[in-house]
Parts: structure tokens; sequence; C-alpha cells
């Protein structure tokens, strides 16, 4: 296709006037691209991955020692970077989240979205081994030379299977499967695997949401439209000198008087071009199926490409339903309540309540200030999230001004330090009321067990770090932030 858009010109080099013009697309590869139009101009994204094991200590524990915790894999980051590659002409995501358990999703009646685009990730397979490398190399005297080398290779690979939906009937309009992979060579093995596939995510990230982004939004591609002048016709021949120039209103002005006075095909094709470059696709349509019809058995008409033109046009010119996807679910006013404590950490659970706090915030919700949130309530006589639970959800939203509660309950938030084994957790549920909507509930946690190699250098590091969070009054902050980071990536996030 690209070399006959180069022969063009030539084959018409003696065809009368003729210039071609270059009109930029963004192009989806998939089939069906012009049906699946409606889908992508309004798309909800989910990030689908495996609920994490079951805490158990002595496990962790030996994971820990034997160094097979694995990588720290963030699929919310993935679902961000992938909603806002998308988020071009041809496509536009609403909202994204991360699901843990794949089964009916409880929030697409709420976004109102035209398509699902389901993206099925596992967690990262991450390996470095030692491997001998052999580079040949020619002599002065032009012979060869064969250097062994020992490297360490490091290699990560991420499986996604892929299906876009049109909503509400769950219609399957693509689905596809891939291993995106990322490979280096180094020296020696002082980094940790795990360490280095986090320096190096972003690589395998990047693979997947540019083949996501190629396919569902398009590439860039240029098409060829001819534009012809008739021969010895001064007033033709203007028009498509005014083209040429880049002074497209004035061509139109010629090509429009002389199409209204029963000119020929190539004042429509003008027309039609003109249109086209302006992204005004039903007037290119009508004024190319013009010129097709009167272009008839025309040598010049022959040279146009007809049938590429009218699929294009058909991918862009479908039915948009982007609507206000979104739109409702975010604009409705939410509380975050106090937090239900069952720990004996006094500075965790408010520490955890702002950082999910700001996390929502960040997440696209319209957020009753904690202040005022707790303020409203102490006048009611709720000072602690656990008498909460006497109170209705539908007074308490009426008291807030609010059309959407968030309970949470804070279940675990400690340290274990024993030797060198440093568990850190944070561990609890949250509960999502709204208005006539019902409730919504699910369990989030964050563990992180740690195993230094020296005795006293890892109690030292654990001793201060513990006694630097203390001193802040920022205990587990690093556990804490994760923890609030995961319990809002369950929860529809405003694709920006």
């Amino acid at each position: 296709m690209r070399k006959a858009a180069l022969l063009l010109p030539l084959l018409l080099s003696g065809c009368g006037g003729y210039y071609s013009v270059r009109v930029p697309y963004n192009l989806p590869d998939m089939p069906g691209a012009a049906s699946a139009r409606p889908a992508l101009s309004s798309l909800y994204l989910k990030v689908v991955t495996a609920p994490p094991e079951p805490d158990n200590a002595l496990g962790a524990l030996a994971g820990a020692l034997m160094n097979r915790q694995g990588p720290e894999f963030r699929p919310s980051e993935l679902g961000r970077q992938a909603a806002k590659a998308l988020n071009r002409p041809g496509a536009r995501v609403c909202a994204w989240r991360v699901d843990k358990t794949g089964g009916e999703d409880p929030f697409t009646a709420g976004l109102k979205p035209a398509g699902l685009l389901k993206v099925e990730a596992l967690p990262p397979s991450v390996s470095s081994k030692k491997e001998e490398r052999s580079t040949v190399y020619y002599n002065k005297k032009k012979q060869a030379q064969t250097v062994k080398n020992k490297v360490w290779a490091y290699s990560a690979s991420l499986y996604a299977k892929v299906a876009l939906y049109a909503l509400p009937a769950m219609e399957e309009l693509d689905s596809w499967s891939d291993t995106f992979s990322f490979t280096e060579d180094r020296l020696d093995n002082s980094k940790d695997a795990g360490d280095w596939y986090a320096d190096n995510e972003g690589k395998l990230y990047s693979a997947l949401t540019a083949r996501l982004t190629g396919r569902y939004a398009g590439r860039p591609v240029e098409r060829v439209r001819p534009l012809f002048a008739v021969k010895k016709d001064k007033e033709s021949e203007e028009a498509l000198k005014l083209a040429q120039r880049n002074s497209w209103n004035q061509a139109e002005e010629v090509w429009a008087r002389r199409a209204k006075a029963a000119g020929g095909w190539r004042d429509h094709l003008g027309l039609a071009v003109a249109a086209e470059l302006k992204k005004d696709y039903a007037s290119a349509g009508e004024h190319y199926r013009l010129a097709q019809a009167a272009g008839g058995s025309d040598k010049d008409a022959r040279f146009v490409r007809w049938a590429e033109i009218f699929r294009d046009l058909e991918i862009f010119s479908s039915t948009a339903a982007a609507g206000r996807c979104g739109g409702e679910w975010f604009g409705r006013r939410t509380a975050l309540l106090p937090f239900t404590d069952q720990t004996t950490s006094l500075d965790g659970p408010p520490l955890v309540r702002g950082l999910v706090y700001e996390s929502l915030k960040a997440a696209g919700y319209d957020l009753v200030p904690l202040e005022e949130t707790d303020e409203t309530l102490r006048r009611r006589g709720f000072s602690d999230g656990g008498q909460l639970a006497a109170a209705k959800p539908a007074d308490i939203a009426a008291w807030l001004g609010a059309d959407r509660l968030i309970y949470c309950d804070i279940s675990d938030f400690g340290e274990i330090m024993a030797g060198v084994y440093n568990r850190r957790m944070v561990k609890g549920s949250a509960r999502i009321w709204e208005a006539g909507a019902g409730e919504l509930s699910f369990e989030e946690s964050v563990v992180k067990v740690k195993t230094p190699k020296s005795f006293a250098a890892g109690l030292f590091t654990q001793l201060a770090k513990g006694l630097a969070e203390r001193i802040k009054n920022k205990p587990l902050a690093y556990e804490s932030a994760l923890f609030a980071r995961q319990l809002t990536e369950n929860l529809p996030n405003l694709s920006k």
C-alpha cells in the first residue's frame, strides 16, 4: 500500500493537473474498527489480577529467608498508564480500576460506559541467572577470534489477556493475548532481581500500553488523496494551485461555485478532500460519493482509492457514545468516615485515613473535607468511628450532605521485629454505602517481610527506621501509603 501511494504521482504525471494531499489519521489496528468505535469512545478499563495469597507468617518468613518473595506487582500503575495512553483521538477512557475478584463488576451501572476493556495480567515473572556470552571479532590478520564472557542475565515477562466488550450486552468485539518481556545483561548479580524489576517495570508497561494504543486508539498514518484539475480550464487549474499553496478556503469557494453550477466530479473531489482535512467526515463522505458517482469511467477517477476512503470515513464517522460516562459516578459527594480501629496504635489509623482521603481525591472523587465530616459528626455525638454503627447510613449522609459514604476498619497495624525477621503490616476492610444502590465491601492488606543478611545491621536499621517514624508520628508510613493506594484502586479511578 505504501509503495502504491508513492507510485501514484508517477502514474498520473501525464494526466492533466494533479496534486496529491496527505491526510493524517490515527487508525486502529483491529478487526471491525468501525463497529467498535462507539465502545472505544466511552471506555471503562479494568485490570484484572489474582488476589494476594492469604497472609501466613511462617510462609512469609520462609519466603524471605529463601529470597522468594518475588517482585512487587503494581496493577494500578498499569491501569493508570494504559488509561492515559488510550485517551487520544480514536478512544476515550472515562475510568479505570483494579479487580482482584474477576467476578461481575459492581460499578458498570454507575459509570455507564459504552465499552469495557478488560486486561487480565498475571504477576510478572522475574529471574537472574549466570550465562556465557560469545563475541566474535577479527584480528589484524582478519582471523576470527571468539571471546567468552560470563554475564548475569536479568529478565522480566508479563503475560496479559485482553478483551474488548460492547456494553450493556457484553458483546465481545475483540480478544487477544501476548507476553511482554524485557532483558538486560549485567556484569554481576549485585542487583536484587526484585529491585531490578522495580527499575524496569515501566518498560514492560510501556510495551503493553503501546500495543493497546495501536490496536484501539490507532497509530499515526498518512492517507494520500488526489486532486485533479480539468485540462485547459483556467478556473479549475487555479483552484488546484490554491490547494497546493494551502489556501484551502479560497480553493473551496471555487470548487463550491463550480459544483453548484453542475461542475464535474473533480470539483466534488476537491470539496471532499478539503472537508476531510477539517475532520468534517459527514460532508467529506457526501462529496466523495457524488464524485465517485459522477466520475464513472473517467481515467483519472480510476486512480482514486474509493474503498479505502469510505472505510476510513466509516471508522471516524461512527456514532460516538461518550456522553457523560463516569460523570454521575465521580460527581456524587463522598464522605470518608472516621475509621474503626481494632489495633493498639494511636497514630496509625488516623494516618491511614488521611492517606486514603488524598488517594481518593487524586482518583477524582468529590469529597467532603475530613474536618467538616468530623465536626458535623461530633455535633451529633459521634467522636469515634466505632460509634457510627449506631446511626443509619442514610441519616449520616443527610447530616453530611453526601450521596456516598465510605466506612473503613483497620484490623491490624503493627510491626514485628525478631532478629533478622522484620514484618510490617497494615490490614483492613472498606464498606461503601450509596443512596439507592446498597452496599459494597472489600478487604485489603499490606504485609512486608524483610530479612537482612547481617543480624546487627538489620536490627540497627529496623530500630532506626521505627524511631524516625515515631518521632514524625508516621508509623509504617510506606506500608500505610501502599494500603491507601491499594484500597483506592479497588474503586473506579477517573482517567486523566
